[in-house]
């Protein structure tokens, strides 16, 4: 397997992992600082559109990380009970493991099995967040109501921005409490998860800040500094 996912010592290989539509595809361009229409950029889709293990290398100088955008877990393709064995997860370094809208078994198996091989570093990351936080405004506001237009005026304006920061504040907690929750019945150990978006990973990777930052810093910082213990 190794031979197959061409596997070197010398770099760290980061699987990234998840349930069909988590947004795989998208988190990997992000990190490696690629729009979707960057040539060089993963295909992305509102469907699977990873069939097969692809294999991308971080496009800064001198880096020595290697992406593997792995086929979707719970799919007719790949099942639940065979996905962590068949897919060779094992091998790699560090497996980043993406949640949508909620855990899934298949989610909990992968966080089992990476505990099972203590060198397999894994971090948890809610993606989508601002995809999400957006259609919790929307339920908030009045009926018909859509994102901000040029002719808004300025209570309705205010209104969706006292709505957007509370609805924002509760689905950081929210998100928390049940990743805590499912890791608690599933007898794993506590591990923060990461509240992400595609568009705050790409300001973080260019040193600039987002209104929609929530911990992409955070993941990037620690992805970086797992990176560089593991390479000493």
């Amino acid at each position: 397997m190794k031979a197959q996912y061409r596997y070197s010592p010398e770099f760290i290989h980061i699987a990234v992992v998840g349930s069909a539509g988590a947004g795989k595809s998208s988190f990997i361009n992000a990190v490696r600082g690629l729009s979707r229409n960057d040539s060089m950029a993963a295909p992305t889709g509102i469907v699977e559109t990873t069939y097969t293990v692809a294999r991308y290398l971080d496009p800064y100088p001198n880096s020595r990380m290697v992406w593997y955008d792995i086929p979707g877990s719970g799919t007719t393709k790949v099942s639940d009970w065979q996905y962590f064995n068949n897919m060779g997860l094992y091998i790699f370094d560090c497996i980043i493991v993406l949640i949508g809208n909620r855990v899934l078994e298949s989610d909990l198996a992968i966080l089992h099995a990476c505990e099972q091989f203590r060198n397999i570093e894994a971090f948890i990351v809610r993606s989508k967040s601002d995809q999400h936080i957006n259609n919790m405004v929307c339920e908030k506001m009045s009926q018909g109501f859509d994102l901000p237009g040029p002719d808004m005026d300025a209570k309705t304006r205010s209104l969706l921005l006292q709505t957007k920061s509370e609805e924002r504040e509760r689905f950081i907690d929210e998100t928390r409490k049940n990743v805590r929750m499912h890791l608690e019945r599933a007898n794993l150990s506590r591990k923060k998860v990461y509240i992400v978006c595609v568009d705050a990973i790409l300001a973080a990777v260019s040193n600039s800040r987002s209104p929609k930052a929530i911990d992409e810093a955070d993941l990037l910082n620690d992805v970086e500094e797992f990176v560089r213990k593991r390479l000493q």
